[in-house]
């Protein structure tokens, strides 16, 4: 029995509202037709297994790890500028290097180059996405050479 026909399969769905900018939803709603997606459930549902799958693999890193943190943020938003670099400076054993982007007038990327331990490398990222200003946060670990 196919589990879209199947009660149980069914039973365990939950309909959920969500207020997302309709920016947002007209480039998802676009890439997930591209992708094939037959309905807007099914896309959100993969981004969702994604995203669960990459946080709880990047939350059960332990010990030494290298990688970057893509921080792309609006630099007129007040106090950004400031916050980022002096978090940067209260991380000298994660904080290997950083560059700085300008992607438009209002948006930029700062590029964090990090090794440190994971817990160390969590709580950077953490306190950085909660700055008032960012506006996206991605953070790539490479496997560490043994």
């Amino acid at each position: 029995m196919s589990h879209l026909l199947n009660p149980k399969v069914m039973a365990r769905k939950e309909r959920i509202s969500l207020s997302i900018e309709s920016d947002l939803i007209k480039e998802f709603d676009a890439i997930a037709d591209d992708l094939g997606h037959p309905t807007r459930s099914k896309a959100v549902g993969e981004a969702m297994r994604e995203f669960v799958a990459k946080k709880k693999w990047d939350m059960a890193g332990k010990g030494v790890v290298p990688g970057v943190i893509l921080v792309t943020y609006d630099h007129h938003s007040r106090g950004v500028n400031n916050a980022l670099t002096e978090l940067q400076h209260d991380y000298p054993d994660v904080v290997n290097a950083t560059m700085h982007v300008h992607l438009s007038k209002h948006t930029c990327l700062e590029v964090i180059a990090f090794k440190g331990e994971a817990d160390r490398v969590r709580s950077l990222a953490r306190t950085l996405q909660s700055q008032k200003g960012v506006l996206d946060l991605k953070l790539i670990s490479a496997p560490s050479s043994r």
